[in-house]
C-alpha cells in the first residue's frame, strides 16, 4: 500500500511508452527512487501491460525487497544514476524512433535550435557504446549523467532523468520532438542554428523554470 501511488505512475507512463511507440515488444525501463528503495520494471515483460505485482522494490545495491518477478536487467544503469545524482528521483529508458536513429547513426543532439530545448536539456550527447547492463554502460555514462538529464545511447536508445517519473516522461518527450524536427529540418535544408548571445539569453531563463543553474556544466 506504501508504494501504490508509485506504482500507478510506472503502469500509467510504461502504458504511454508503449502507445506512443516510443518501445517496442519488452523494449525499455522505469524506476522510481524513494528514499533508499528503487521502483523499477520487471525483465523480459512488455511495459504497456504491467500490474502493481510486476513491480519490484530493490534497494541502491540492486537486492530484491519485494517482488515476483525479476527487475530489468539494465538495473545497474538506474542504480549508477541514482548514486551519483542526489537530486534524480526517477528515470525512463525508451526507444522511440527518430531519438534511437540519431543514437544508431552517430549523431548527438547537440545543435542550438528550439528555445526550449536549450532551457530544459541544453543539449542531448551522445554516450559511447557499450554493453546494455554492463559495468562498461555505467562507466561510459558517468561522465554524462553528472552534467545531462537526457542522453542518446549509440545503437541503444535514450535515457532520460527526472525530479519525478513524470518529468522523466515529459524529457523523453521532448528529446523524441526534438529528433524529429531535427530530421525533418535536415530534408528542407540547413538547420538554422541560434546564436550565442541568444542560446545565453535563454540558459538565463533557467533559474525561472526551477531548472538547475550548472546544468551541462
Amino acid at each position: 500500500m506504501k508504494f501504490n501511488k508509485f506504482k500507478n505512475e510506472i503502469i500509467e507512463i510504461g502504458k504511454l511508452l508503449y502507445q506512443k511507440n516510443f518501445i517496442a515488444s519488452n523494449d525499455g525501463n522505469l524506476s522510481i527512487r524513494a528514499n533508499e528503495i528503487v521502483l523499477i520494471t520487471p525483465t523480459c515483460m512488455s511495459k504497456g501491460f504491467m500490474t502493481k505485482d510486476d513491480i519490484v522494490l530493490v534497494d541502491l545495491d540492486g537486492n530484491v525487497i519485494e517482488g515476483i518477478k525479476k527487475p530489468t536487467s539494465e538495473i545497474l544503469m538506474h542504480l549508477t544514476v541514482y548514486k551519483n545524482r542526489s537530486d534524480i528521483n526517477a528515470i525512463c529508458h525508451a526507444h522511440p524512433i527518430y531519438s534511437t536513429a540519431f543514437a544508431s547513426a552517430g549523431k548527438s543532439l547537440t545543435k542550438k535550435v528550439l528555445p526550449e530545448v536549450i532551457i530544459s536539456l541544453d543539449e542531448i550527447p551522445l554516450v559511447k557504446y557499450a554493453t546494455p547492463g554492463t559495468k562498461e554502460l555505467s562507466k561510459e555514462l558517468l561522465p554524462f549523467i553528472k552534467k545531462y538529464d537526457a542522453m542518446l545511447l549509440e545503437n541503444h536508445g535514450v535515457l532520460t532523468l527526472g525530479k519525478n517519473l513524470w518529468d522523466a516522461f515529459f524529457k523523453m518527450e521532448t528529446v523524441e520532438h526534438f529528433a524529429q524536427i531535427c530530421f525533418i529540418a535536415e530534408q528542407i535544408g540547413m538547420i538554422n542554428q541560434l546564436d550565442k548571445k541568444e542560446v545565453k539569453k535563454l540558459i538565463q531563463q533557467r533559474k525561472k523554470f526551477g531548472i538547475r543553474e550548472n546544468l551541462a556544466k
